[in-house]
């Protein structure tokens, strides 16, 4: 990890080589960061707004995500202490105590600048980047130093982002999502049912690649035994239909120590699937080393569980298949068969009456922390519906009629099962 960056698993901070400030009576929070996080700067001077800020902010997001936040907040100090004649003078984070809505608005007018402020040529930053950064501003200044969590003190009462963003954004990308003629084409070039029912079960329970590894056998099996359940969302509750199950999914964009858990929904003809390819000669013979221990839900040809990395290679390798033989026309990631998933869902007309009662739904199976974030999938394009009508009928098909078509028409040929 970044040396400017030192997150502590509740051990104390050996800061020791660092210039850290004598007088703490200016930041009362500075000693927690022992056991939290510590941001520096390019002199190895501690960050202490932004320290405390990400040791708050780490109790309920990943480590991962805090590092992110903290590039983005350091790179915003380094472009006012370097860049902006009001601030060059400022040491280590103050410049975040009078920083204005104008300052942060050049700062991103630099970062889309091919040119730095001598004329010399330098990289610009794409929009979808600075987005994220001016997300991770406002949370800073709209949860943390302009409204204070409890145990924090008050530092700084106006907020340049009362008003919201403060980046120009482009129009959102619509989200492209993997069809049904995708994944069938995936499917149909994969050679063992192994690889079959993996990808049938990312399109039906939208998990995301690092979720794979800890679906357990015992879930799937236990499903076909459990009575219906319901999805809570909002202190409603949103029935599920009989043709389907509801899942718990361990989740892992929580901290790293802590997983969390939600609830998507799975139709019986995809778990019916995977409890043949569990009945197989193959997985049997793999399960003998679990014996013991929590036995994982698809095995590969070793008898290993599916990595993040090794559902990403599958997906690459049979979509590079795909597009060799014409079947698909661009590559397939692990996220545009999320995608799809929502995408099925949100137009699946027997979860819920309307389009609001499935935009609900979606959030908790997609693991989203705000409706906005989910709402994105009610801009894909009309077109995309087209592929969830049979063209013989012109009937409409229901989510697990469209698990069982895609079942029967990529069954795995005798003798390849594994």
């Amino acid at each position: 990890m970044d040396k400017s960056v030192v997150i502590s698993a509740g051990k104390k901070l050996d800061i020791s080589n660092s210039i850290v400030h004598e007088d703490f009576s200016e930041y009362p929070n500075l000693l927690m960061l022992a056991e939290g996080v510590a941001v520096f700067n390019d002199k190895m001077e501690l960050l202490p707004l932004i320290s405390d800020f990400l040791t708050h902010y780490r109790q309920n997001h990943s480590d991962k995500s805090v590092q992110t936040y903290a590039n983005n907040l350091r790179y915003l100090v380094e472009y006012l202490t370097t860049h902006d004649e009001n601030h060059i003078d400022s040491s280590r984070d103050n410049c975040l105590l009078t920083v204005h809505v104008n300052e942060i608005q050049r700062y991103f007018s630099y970062c889309k600048s091919d040119k730095d402020k001598n004329g010399k040529i330098k990289q610009a930053i794409s929009g979808k980047t600075i987005a994220n950064r001016d997300a991770t501003y406002g949370k800073f200044f709209n949860e943390f130093l302009c409204n204070p969590p409890s145990g924090y003190k008050l530092i700084r009462s106006e907020n340049p982002y009362e008003n919201g963003k403060l980046a120009v954004h482009a129009k959102n990308t619509l989200i492209k999502p993997a069809l049904f003629s995708d994944i069938e084409a995936l499917i149909l070039v994969a050679n063992y049912e192994r690889e079959k029912c993996l990808i049938q079960f990312m399109y039906d329970t939208g998990v995301r690649r690092q979720e794979v590894e800890d679906v357990e056998q015992g879930s799937i099996a236990q499903l076909s035994r459990s009575s219906r359940k319901s999805i809570i969302e909002d202190d409603g509750t949103i029935k599920i239909p009989s043709e389907y199950h509801a899942m718990e999914i361990k989740g892992n964009k929580g901290r790293g120590r802590e997983a969390k858990y939600r609830e998507t929904v799975v139709s019986k003809v995809t778990i019916n699937r995977v409890q043949r390819y569990h009945s197989s000669i193959e997985y049997k013979r793999h399960k003998r080393k679990w014996v013991g221990s929590s036995l994982p839900a698809f095995l590969n040809a070793d008898g290993n569980p599916y990595t993040a990395s090794a559902v990403s290679k599958l997906i690459k390798k049979l979509s590079d298949r795909a597009l060799k033989l014409g079947l698909i026309k661009t590559i397939i990631s692990p996220h545009k068969i999320r995608h799809g998933f929502g995408a099925m869902l949100l137009n699946s007309d027997d979860f819920g009456k309307s389009q609001l009662d499935r935009l609900l739904l979606l959030q908790q199976c997609l693991g989203h922390g705000s409706l906005e974030t989910t709402q994105v999938y009610t801009k894909i394009p009309v077109g995309v519906w087209e592929k969830f009508v049979d063209r013989k009928t012109g009937v409409e098909l229901k989510r697990h009629e469209l698990m069982k078509k895609l079942k029967d028409r990529t069954k795995a040929k005798k003798g390849r099962s594994n």
